[in-house]
């Protein structure tokens, strides 16, 4: 893994391990890579997710697991951005995150793209998916 660059971190109130294997089985070129669990030094956890090690896309993330009275609220007020070049890929990430999610807007077509679209997945977690334009 190289040093020196951001990865995204999320945090959930219980659901690590769900939401993990659903990002490893919703996006392509994914994986888990390593799952640690909470042990008896953390009884309100035990079994929960202590920390995930997985790649979306080929990038890597963490998670990890609070209880659900220390969770941080979830927010759109970050996202994370994902260029698509093939439509069928697109449309595929889209629908999986969207089946009991929250659409936000789109997918639409705006400026240079085919599409675009603001999605929260179950989980919590907004994700902004664009196809763009091929000139």
């Amino acid at each position: 893994m190289k040093q020196n660059r951001p990865i995204s971190f999320f945090s959930f109130p219980g659901t690590a391990e769900a939401a993990v294997n659903f990002y490893v089985q919703t996006f392509p070129n994914s994986k888990l890579i390593n799952l640690t669990y909470y042990s008896h030094d953390a009884p309100d956890l035990i079994g929960k997710i202590l920390t995930a090690d997985f790649t979306i896309m080929g990038e890597p993330f963490y998670a990890l697991d609070f209880t659900e009275e220390q969770a941080p609220p979830a927010s759109w007020q970050t996202s994370q951005y994902i260029e698509f070049t093939d439509t069928d890929e697109f449309d595929q990430v889209f629908n999986q995150l969207a089946q009991e999610g929250i659409v936000l807007m789109g997918p639409e077509a705006i400026q240079q793209f085919d599409k675009a679209t603001w999605v929260t997945d179950r989980f919590g977690i907004t994700w902004q998916l664009v196809h763009r334009r091929i000139k």
